[in-house]
């Protein structure tokens, strides 16, 4: 079904809609969610609290051609509300960037043949975790969800072209690392 119509059909009370919008969107958001913390139960609360608070304000929200845009955006928003609240009380004034946000390999990812694969692989790994937690975020709503600029802006509540310096600056630190690194393999230096 159409994301509009069963959007519209969740406003209007339908009680199986809220339902397949759930059970389209649980995992994804879960999975989402722990890329902010790994704390399960606060990811789960902040699942549970988002459904609760659309249905019991289903008839004020507006129109939505994406209801998978709309969830990962309300989820950023409340998981780092909750979890900043945990370490400290809610500032309106936090920056930006306190928060988490780690990209992971799943294991089939890391199941590699050889060892320049794995070397490559854990080189990778080092250099994601020294982006900047916002690069980090874009990175895995570009390559890893296939979001698109504009869909990034508005989960990650910043403008287009903020979306597409984030995804470049870091995809240009990825590379620029990768070279240097690539050139000390080759001269036998490493």
């Amino acid at each position: 079904m159409e994301d509009a119509l069963l959007w519209e059909k969740f406003k209007q009370g339908d009680k199986t809609a809220l339902s397949q919008i759930y059970n389209q969107h649980v995992r994804l958001l879960y999975k989402y969610g722990r890329k902010f913390t790994v704390n399960d139960a606060l990811v789960e609360d902040c699942i549970q609290d988002l459904f609760l608070e659309i249905w019991k304000n289903r008839q004020n929200l507006g129109k939505t051609d994406s209801i998978k845009l709309y969830l990962l955006s309300s989820l950023r928003r409340k998981i780092i509300r909750k979890s900043t609240s945990e370490n400290k009380k809610y500032d309106k004034n936090t920056d930006v960037e306190n928060y988490n946000f780690e990209v992971e390999f799943t294991p089939e990812d890391m199941i590699i043949s050889d060892e320049t694969n794995e070397l490559n692989n854990k080189k990778l790994q080092g250099q994601l975790q020294k982006l900047s937690k916002r690069q980090k975020e874009a990175i895995y709503l570009k390559y890893y969800q296939g979001l698109e600029y504009n869909e990034i802006s508005n989960i990650m509540d910043i403008n287009y072209q903020s979306a597409r310096n984030l995804v470049y600056s870091a995809l240009k630190a990825l590379k620029k690392n990768f070279l240097a690194w690539a050139l000390l393999v080759s001269s036998g230096l490493l």
